[in-house]
Formats: C-alpha cells, sequence, structure tokens
C-alpha cells in the first residue's frame, strides 16, 4: 500500500514538472518576436489603436459617430475591457509600441494553458490526461496567435475558463465575476449562460428548485450586468450620458446581426474544424523572403480533435458521463450558434470552441496511453502535434521564408495560397 502511494505522488510530481516546463517553453514561444512587426496586424487597427486612444483620453474613441483618421478606425462595437487591459498595459510599462499592447494576451494565453489542466484534473482526476490536455491546447496555432495579437478572443477565452472552473468548484459568486469580464470582453461570452444552464440541468434534471438555486441565479443575474457597466466608467466620466450608452449598445447590436461586408479570408462556419480557410494577418515583402503571419490551427490538432469529439460523443451516449457532457456541450455551445448568425465569419470565430477539443483530444490520448498495446500511438500523436505546430511556427510569427518554401508550405497544410 505504502510503495502504491509514493508510487502515485512520484508520478504526480513528474506530472507537474512536465507542466512547467510545457509553460515554460510555451512562454518562450509566445514572448519570441512579440515586437515583430512593430505596427497594426489585422484588427489591430481597430482594437489596438483604439486601446492607443483610450491611453490618450480621447472621447471620439467611445463614439461610433465620430470620422477616425485614415486607415484605422475606432473600436466601439465589442466591450471594452480587453482594450482597457492594453491601456493599462501600456500605461504601467511606459510604452506604445506594439509589444506593450501584447503582452496581456501572451500572458492570459498561457494562464489558459494552466485553465485547460485544472479544469481536466478536476473533470477526470488524473493529472496525465490533464497534462495531455493542456499539451494539445499550448500548440494549437490558433489560439497561440490570437494570444499574441491585441485582439478581444484571449481576454475573453481565458476569463470564460476560469468562470467554468470555478463553476464546477461551487465558488459561484467568483465564476459570476469572471463571467462579467468575458461578457465585457466579447458578447459570445453570453453563451456562457446556456453553457452553465446545461451543466445545471445535467446535474441537477431530478431536483427541484431551492434556495441554493436561487441565490445562484441572483449571482449570475446581477454581478455580469454590473461588471460590464463599470468597465464603461470612462464612457461616462467622458461627459457621455446614460442615454448614449443604451444607443451604443443597440449600434453594437446592429453592426453584428447586420454586418454585410466581404472579405478573402471569410469562411463558413463548418470549415472551421478542418482548417481549411486560415486568415492572411500580415506580409512583409524583404529582397529575397517573406514574412507572413496567419492565424491558422494546428492540422494534427484540429484532425484529431474532430476525431475525439466523435469517439467522446460515442462514449457519451453510452455512459451519459458528466466530464464528457461537458467537453461535449462547450464545444458544440460555442460553435453551432455561429451556424445561425447572418454576419461574415472567420476562423478565429472557433477558437472558443477549442479548450474543450483540446480536452477531448487530452481524454482520446490517455485512454490510448493507458493501454500498453497502444501506448506507442499516443506518444506518436504527441509527436506529430509537436511537429505540426514547430512546421506552422514560422508562418504564426512571421519568420522570413523563402518565397518556394512557402508555397510547400501552403501545399502540404492544405491552406489557401495568397500568392
Amino acid at each position: 500500500m505504502l510503495k502504491n502511494k509514493l508510487s502515485i505522488f512520484r508520478g504526480f510530481l513528474r506530472v507537474k514538472k512536465l507542466l512547467v516546463i510545457l509553460i515554460l517553453f510555451s512562454a518562450f514561444l509566445r514572448f519570441f518576436r512579440l515586437d515583430y512587426p512593430n505596427s497594426f496586424v489585422f484588427d489591430e487597427v481597430y482594437h489596438a489603436f483604439t486601446a492607443k486612444e483610450y491611453l490618450k483620453g480621447s472621447k471620439e474613441a467611445w463614439e461610433w459617430w465620430t470620422k477616425p483618421p485614415e486607415d484605422v478606425a475606432f473600436e466601439w462595437t465589442h466591450p471594452p475591457l480587453a482594450k482597457e487591459i492594453m491601456t493599462a498595459s501600456m500605461f504601467v510599462l511606459q510604452s506604445t509600441d506594439a509589444w506593450a499592447w501584447r503582452i496581456p494576451g501572451v500572458i492570459l494565453g498561457l494562464i489558459s494553458i494552466l485553465l485547460i489542466y485544472q479544469i481536466a484534473s478536476f473533470l477526470f482526476k488524473n493529472t496525465t490526461l490533464a497534462l495531455f490536455s493542456a499539451f494539445v491546447f499550448s500548440f494549437d496555432g490558433l489560439n497561440f496567435v490570437q494570444s499574441r495579437i491585441g485582439m478581444n478572443d484571449i481576454y475573453f477565452i481565458t476569463f470564460a475558463l476560469f468562470c467554468l472552473l470555478f463553476f464546477f468548484k461551487k465558488k459561484y459568486f467568483l465564476s459570476s465575476v469572471f463571467l462579467g469580464l468575458s461578457l465585457s470582453s466579447k458578447w459570445s461570452a453570453l453563451y456562457l449562460y446556456l453553457f452553465l444552464f446545461l451543466i445545471f440541468t445535467f446535474q441537477n434534471h431530478s431536483k427541484k428548485i431551492n434556495l441554493n438555486f436561487l441565490k445562484k441565479l441572483i449571482y449570475f443575474l446581477s454581478i455580469p450586468p454590473a461588471i460590464y457597466l463599470i468597465t464603461y466608467i470612462p464612457f461616462f466620466t467622458l461627459g457621455h450620458n446614460f442615454s448614449q450608452f443604451i444607443e451604443l449598445q443597440k449600434q453594437m447590436f446592429w453592426y453584428h446581426t447586420g454586418l454585410k461586408a466581404s472579405h478573402d479570408y471569410s469562411s463558413p462556419w463548418w470549415s472551421w474544424p478542418f482548417n481549411l480557410y486560415p486568415v492572411w494577418y500580415f506580409v512583409d515583402y524583404h529582397k529575397n523572403s517573406i514574412s507572413n503571419i496567419f492565424a491558422s490551427g494546428n492540422i494534427v490538432v484540429f484532425y484529431s480533435g474532430v476525431v475525439a469529439i466523435i469517439l467522446s460523443f460515442i462514449e457519451f451516449l453510452r455512459r451519459r458521463s458528466f466530464a464528457l457532457f461537458i467537453i461535449l456541450a462547450g464545444y458544440f455551445v460555442f460553435l453551432l450558434p455561429w451556424a445561425f448568425s447572418p454576419r461574415i465569419m472567420f476562423l478565429y470565430h472557433y477558437s472558443p470552441s477549442i479548450p474543450f477539443l483540446s480536452l477531448a483530444l487530452g481524454y482520446q490520448l490517455n485512454h490510448l496511453y493507458e493501454n500498453n498495446s497502444y501506448k506507442k500511438y499516443a506518444t506518436l500523436l504527441l509527436f506529430l502535434i509537436l511537429f505540426g505546430f514547430l512546421l506552422t511556427f514560422p508562418i504564426l510569427v512571421g519568420i522570413p521564408l523563402p518565397k518556394n518554401l512557402l508555397e510547400y508550405f501552403f501545399l502540404t497544410n492544405l491552406t489557401k495560397n495568397p500568392f
């Protein structure tokens, strides 16, 4: 008995060491060339530009009717928290260079890896499985890029993961606080209400509503809206009134439900799991090479992840496992609503489903790993995930590559060639 306990303890310490190594390696990769380019990349012309205007105390940055300077735009179509955090970062670091507004996203991206580990540990009580899930998530190219760019996706996702972890641990006040932070970063966090309702229904389908349920309901109905309103304090202190605040929310809704713009790299929701339309964020032409930044998934993670979701669904039908329910509900709650969206869509809208795809793949990898006959296949898949990430790494961070090598990449990664 003592030998078994010592063995478990040693295994736990080994997993913790590997987790620390994973985080440190992920930190190195995310901070690498973070200052490149020292200019706006893709939607940073909206988000990061507006964060810089917040730093100046610009009243116009909050107004939908104000005409912005040429080639940039005031970003009022999303709630302000992500932009405010970028502003705070530039203020604290005393710099308005690109690395200063990108650092908070990198930090949140690293925290999200830890949150995947914590959520998997809580759901499955298995640290090896949790490590596999964190490994998969850390080497997904899509959330990697989103954590290195001044946009709001990684803010919304990380706060949403905090919300879920605290909800699982029955710390409902903290869960509602992070739901408010997530909602104040991006309206997509509204799907968390549906997700939490599904979790509560699954856990309490045979129970009557009690005072504890009403307490939870009060938290989640009052605290997130209060936090949302607090993030607009600068809007009011700069001279805007409450009726303008209400009108701004209407303008945001009309924008997202009526946007009919076209874009060469837009894509339908059903294509996202197959990484068919990576988004070209940036290009820099050199004498003998080209630097590119794409928002692109790791095709090994994406394709094996789809298989893992299917296998997990089949297993859920047999076992009705709570943990598998969480994985499947989280994956589809953030994906399927896009099937009914009238607006233009991009691959990065798939980002909030990736944590749950990573959990599913971590779960299936652990199945293989625990079976001595299939252990080598789990090891091989982990290696391929890392290899797939390193293969695409240059076009995730803008490392200059010869044009013929880029063409080979687009051919082998099923990616649209922009040249």
